[in-house]
């Protein structure tokens, strides 16, 4: 059961959708929750270049910036607080500064859950499909992660579990359970192989894991038409689901595919739903 969530804050409409879930999440499990905004003091400061004589310039350009950032995280943190504070959830808010992910994950290593919005960057750049911060947290981080579209919740029903067979996959699954997202939301395991049995067989697999703790789950073996993201996503869609959960870097077929290059982009700034990812 999720004790804690720790919650990135920045100006992007995902983020500002993560941070409701989060505080949904949190009055729900009557949880720790931890909103934490970071000032990337690196990105800020990068080198550039400059004139001969223009280093003050710059040293002057950089305080200037940090100044403005500082101001910009001392007002998105008093909203997230002041947010929490009227929906009656107990919060610890923060401003830290150095690398985005490396803030996140030490904060992390105290809590039970990442809730990030897709796009979050906290350079208050807008139109990335996948944030930076994004993309390295669900590379090297070991606790779970919901990434959050920049959407507002509606009222679908049911999780999807994308299953492989591989350890990454189980292991998503049964934290999936053990954290208590499931509720009493029925399960669509799915499994794709190019081989149609195989693909059942997978998908029988782990629906009897979710089924040995008394879930409504149904089983989809899909044959693999070279378009995973897309098979996933129609599933999602299909079935109207409101969470898919899946492992991360998987070497076999489904999460090899979905966790690595340019489908990994494509399944996750495509997914209207939340998606909860482990490794």
């Amino acid at each position: 059961m999720i004790k804690s969530i720790v919650v990135a804050i920045d100006a992007t409409e995902s983020s500002s959708c993560a941070q409701a879930y989060a505080i949904g999440l949190a009055k729900k499990y009557s949880a720790e929750l931890t909103g934490i905004a970071v000032l990337d003091t690196p990105w800020v400061t990068r080198p550039m270049a400059t004139p001969i004589g223009g280093g003050h310039y710059k040293g002057h350009r950089d305080e200037k910036l940090l100044a403005d950032h500082r101001h910009v995280l001392d007002a998105q943190v008093s909203a997230f607080r002041d947010q929490c504070h009227r929906e009656g959830v107990a919060v610890r808010a923060m401003e830290v500064e150095g690398v985005p992910a490396e803030q996140i994950e030490h904060e992390a290593d105290r809590h039970d859950l990442i809730v990030i919005g897709r796009e979050t960057n906290f350079h208050g750049v807008t139109g990335h499909d996948i944030g930076d911060v994004v993309e390295q947290l669900l590379k090297d981080n070991p606790r779970p992660i919901l990434v959050i579209p920049p959407t507002k919740p509606n009222d679908a029903k049911g999780v999807v579990v994308a299953f492989d067979g591989s350890l990454q996959s189980s292991r998503a699954m049964q934290m999936f359970h053990l954290m208590g997202l499931r509720d009493d939301e029925a399960v669509h395991v799915l499994s794709i192989d190019d081989d149609d049995e195989k693909a059942e067989i997978l998908a029988a697999r782990g629906a009897a894991f979710f089924a040995s703790h008394g879930a409504d789950v149904t089983t989809h073996g899909l044959h693999s038409s070279g378009e995973t993201a897309q098979v996933v996503l129609n599933t999602v869609e299909s079935i109207k689901a409101g969470m898919l959960v899946m492992g991360a870097f998987g070497h076999h077929s489904l999460l090899h595919q979905l966790m690595v290059g340019s489908v990994t982009k494509q399944l996750i700034r495509a997914c209207p739903v939340p998606v909860f990812v482990h490794h």
